[in-house]
C-alpha cells in the first residue's frame, strides 16, 4: 500500500465523479493570492516556503504557486511560438464592469454575482471574447499575464483536435485497431479497440480514475507526477505502463472517462507522424495561429510528453486556440484546422452512453473527440481541466470564454453546476 496522502493528491487530479466533499473549510480566496503567498522567495526558500516535486500537490496553496511554475518542478519540452510577430487580438470595448455586475442563480437558489462567481472557483485569469473581440480580459490574485498555466485535461481537448485534423488529412483512420498502429500494445487492454474508440473514450480496459491505491497511483509514478517510493516496483515511465493494463470488457458499449486513452492517443500520434507532440503542437497551432509565449509539455523519464495533463499555456494563447476555433478552424489569415473537425465535434457523440458514466453534473451532454459537448441550443462545447480550468465556446452567441484557476479541489463536479448557469447568464447578456 502506498502513502494515502498520495493517493488523495492523485486521486484529486484525475477523478471524473464528485467526492462527496463540500466547500466549507476552504481558505478565503484573497488569503491566498498568488502575489503574496509568499512561497519559494529567498536565496534560499526558508524550509517552510520551499515548493518541491514532493510537495506541491499535497499542502494547499502549494498548489496555487506550482501552476505557474511545472517546469521549474518537473522536466518539461517548449512548445515554440516560432519567430513571427504575435497575431491581433483584437480589442473591443471592456464590459468587465457589467460583466462583473451580472447576477444570476446559483444551483443552491442562491444569488451571485459573476465576479463573485469567479471569486469563489479560485480564477487566476479570466478573458472573455464576444464576436472576435476582447470584451474582458482580468488576472486575479496576482496572476502575471505572461505566466503559462497548468492546464491539466484541458490538455486532452488540444491533442484531440490535432488527432481530428491527422484524421482528416488521411495520415490517421480511426477504424484502424490501436495495435496496428502500436504493436506493442497488442496484448494489452486496448487489443481489438479502433482509434475512434480511442478519441470517444468508449475502449473498454481495466483502469479506474477513482483508484484511490493502484491505477491512479501507477499512472501518476509513471508519468512522473510524482516520485516513486522505494517499495514501489512497477512501471516507471508512461509506455511500459500503457502495456500493462489489461482488458476490461467489451470495446465500444459506454463511454467512461479515462486519462490513459488520451496517452495512447498521444503515442499513436507521434508514431504515425514520426514527431513529438511538442512538435506537433508548434507546427500546426502555435505558429500558424500566432502565439505570444511558447507552451510546454511536461515528460515522464524517458522523455515522453503527458498527453492528457500536461500542456501549460498563457491565457492569451488559450484564447486565440478558442477563438480559432470558434471560427471553424480559421485564424491569423489562414485555415489551421479545418471545418470538418469543428462540424463532426459539434455534433458530440451518444447522449446515452454519456448518461452511463454518472457525470450528472453535465446533463445533456456527450464526449467527441477529446470535447466535452452540451447538445444545448447555442451548440455549446467545451474543454475542461482539474481545478478549475475552462475553455467554453458558444458559436450562436459568438461568446468565448478562458479561465484558469487554482481551486483547492480537483473535480469539475464541485465548481461545474455554477459554471454551466454562470456561462448561460452570461450568453444571455450578450445575446
Amino acid at each position: 500500500m502506498f502513502p494515502r496522502s498520495w493517493a488523495s493528491a492523485l486521486l484529486g487530479v484525475w477523478l471524473a465523479t464528485p467526492l462527496g466533499l463540500v466547500a466549507e473549510g476552504l481558505p478565503d480566496p484573497e488569503a491566498v493570492r498568488l502575489d503574496q503567498l509568499g512561497l519559494m522567495q529567498g536565496f534560499p526558500p526558508p524550509t517552510q516556503a520551499q515548493i518541491t516535486r514532493d510537495n506541491y500537490l499535497l499542502n494547499y496553496p502549494n498548489s496555487r504557486w506550482a501552476f505557474h511554475h511545472m517546469r521549474e518542478l518537473l522536466p518539461s519540452r517548449n512548445i515554440a511560438r516560432g519567430l513571427m510577430p504575435p497575431s491581433l487580438l483584437p480589442t473591443g470595448e471592456s464590459l468587465r464592469e457589467r460583466i462583473d455586475a451580472l447576477v444570476f442563480v446559483g444551483p443552491d437558489d442562491q444569488r451571485l454575482s459573476f465576479a463573485q462567481y469567479l471569486r469563489s472557483s479560485y480564477a487566476d485569469a479570466t478573458l472573455i471574447m464576444k464576436d472576435g473581440q476582447v470584451i474582458y480580459e482580468a488576472y486575479h490574485q496576482g496572476m502575471p499575464a505572461e505566466s503559462p498555466h497548468m492546464l491539466w485535461s484541458l490538455s486532452k481537448s488540444l491533442l484531440g483536435v490535432l488527432a481530428a485534423q491527422l484524421l482528416v488529412e488521411g495520415v490517421l483512420d480511426e477504424q484502424m485497431l490501436v495495435s496496428d498502429y502500436i504493436p506493442e500494445l497488442k496484448h494489452s487492454g486496448w487489443a481489438g479497440a479502433t482509434l475512434r474508440q480511442v478519441l470517444d473514450m468508449t475502449a473498454e480496459v481495466a483502469y479506474s480514475e477513482t483508484d484511490l491505491q493502484s491505477d491512479v497511483l501507477q499512472y501518476g509514478f509513471a508519468a512522473g507526477l510524482l516520485p516513486t517510493p522505494a517499495q514501489y516496483a512497477g512501471p516507471q515511465d508512461i509506455y511500459s505502463y500503457l502495456a500493462s493494463i489489461e482488458a476490461g470488457g467489451e470495446h465500444g458499449q459506454g463511454f467512461i472517462y479515462r486519462t490513459v486513452h488520451t496517452e495512447v492517443l498521444g503515442w499513436i500520434m507521434r508514431r504515425a507522424t514520426g514527431m513529438s507532440l511538442a512538435q506537433l503542437f508548434s507546427e500546426r497551432l502555435w505558429q500558424p495561429m500566432g502565439a505570444e509565449q511558447d507552451g510546454y509539455l511536461l515528460l515522464d523519464r524517458l522523455g515522453t510528453e503527458w498527453a492528457g495533463a500536461g500542456f501549460n499555456a498563457t491565457l492569451r494563447d488559450l484564447a486565440r486556440f478558442a477563438e480559432m476555433m470558434r471560427q471553424d478552424g480559421r485564424f491569423n489569415g489562414q485555415q489551421i484546422i479545418s471545418p470538418e473537425v469543428i462540424a463532426d465535434l459539434r455534433r458530440g457523440a451518444d447522449q446515452d452512453a454519456f448518461i452511463a458514466s454518472g457525470r450528472d453534473y453535465q446533463p445533456g451532454y456527450s464526449y467527441r473527440s477529446q470535447w466535452w459537448v452540451s447538445h444545448n441550443p447555442d451548440g455549446v462545447y467545451e474543454a475542461l481541466g482539474a481545478y478549475g480550468q475552462l475553455l467554453h465556446i458558444n458559436p450562436e452567441v459568438g461568446l468565448v470564454v478562458v479561465r484558469l484557476s487554482s481551486h483547492p479541489l480537483a473535480p469539475s463536479a464541485h465548481t461545474f453546476a455554477t459554471t454551466r448557469l454562470a456561462m448561460q447568464a452570461l450568453a444571455d447578456l450578450l445575446r
